[in-house]
């Protein structure tokens, strides 16, 4: 058993198995969102809003109150367990930080080694004045002190000394990064979703390399090599198939979008996508593994469908929302019963 929070453009909403039960914040775009049990096994709640701050309830979304301790960004893009520190939280944001909390959520530090990296003040978004966003942070397998966080537009950037200093991973040309993921159980094994953006000292126009698409790493990150050039936000390998990657390309940035699998590493594709028209209205925005194995996708339109793990070409997508929910999902977790 499970319990389902989502951060949709009208506030923090609980999906329930009789619908949806609305918990406040209905005046803000909630970006982000993190849910946890205390010590007392009070269920905490934080929903990082897009240009307010983060707010946090610690009642299970009864009351709700903005959190001013050491969060100086406006705009939440992720909110995720810290692997390097066992109770700790991580907040990746716009403009491009990452802060740590150790108290639930309560006060935040930012960690400032990120502001050291040579060329930061370069980082921007086509879509926002703030300067760069950090949308993901993972950690592989067995790797307890090494943090890899996608950038856009900026990089891939890694701390191998959990967070305290950081350094750029070179992913060919691309420093439009979505996401960055890998496999399971194998460190070695990354994935990069890349947008068609380039930093403004990048060559553009004819000549210029080709940005987008797919890169993984079978070295930890030491080279790259491209699968798949479509603009791509998405991709994941199901824990309970780790034999499969999934991803969400698409030829637009945002729309005619596509659910696809492989069974060799991304060097072959098959469509994935039954149950869900292609290509999509819109594009795959994120895949999250639920705690039961099912795979969910959140889309750029506000959608949010989810599957069960399939074999190549079985996999059936179906919407996760009530017919008569009208608010836009931009974010989901789930909290374990």
């Amino acid at each position: 058993m499970f319990e389902t929070y989502l951060g949709t453009d009208a506030g923090v909403v609980r999906l329930t198995t009789s619908g949806m039960e609305p918990l406040g914040l209905d005046d803000q775009r909630i970006s982000a969102v993190y849910a946890l049990r205390d010590a007392r096994g009070d269920t905490v709640i934080l929903a990082g809003s897009y240009g307010n701050g983060l707010f946090r309830s610690s009642d299970g979304g009864r009351t709700w109150a903005p959190v001013d301790g050491g969060m100086t960004a406006p705009a939440a893009r992720t909110i995720t367990p810290d692997p390097t520190r066992p109770g700790a939280l991580l907040c990746g944001t716009e403009p491009g930080r990452i802060f740590r909390s150790l108290d639930d959520g309560s006060t935040w530090e930012e960690l400032a080694g990120i502001r050291d990296l040579t060329g930061y003040e370069e980082w921007f978004l086509p879509y926002s004045p703030r300067a760069g966003a950090v949308r993901n942070i993972y950690s592989p397998p067995g790797e307890s002190q090494r943090l890899l966080a996608s950038v856009e537009v900026g990089g891939l950037i890694e701390s191998r000394d959990g967070g305290v200093t950081w350094a750029y991973v070179d992913v060919g040309p691309d420093h439009d990064i979505h996401h960055i993921g890998g496999h399971p159980s194998d460190p070695r094994i990354l994935y990069a979703s890349l947008g068609y953006a380039a930093l403004k000292s990048q060559p553009r126009g004819d000549g210029a390399p080709q940005y987008g698409g797919i890169a993984r790493s079978r070295d930890g990150g030491a080279t790259w090599t491209k699968v798949e050039t479509d603009y791509t936000r998405a991709t994941i390998v199901p824990p309970a198939r780790p034999d499969l990657l999934l991803a969400g390309p698409a030829p637009h940035v945002g729309r005619m979008g596509r659910i696809v699998v492989s069974v060799d590493e991304g060097d072959t594709w098959e469509p994935a996508g039954d149950g869900i028209e292609t290509p999509m209205e819109d594009m795959v925005e994120l895949f999250l593994a639920a705690p039961d194995d099912t795979v969910w996708a959140i889309c750029s339109g506000g959608r949010l469908l989810r599957a069960e793990p399939a074999d190549p070409g079985a996999w059936h997508w179906r919407s996760a929302l009530p017919a008569d929910f009208k608010a836009k999902v931009e974010a989901a977790c789930f909290l374990a019963g």
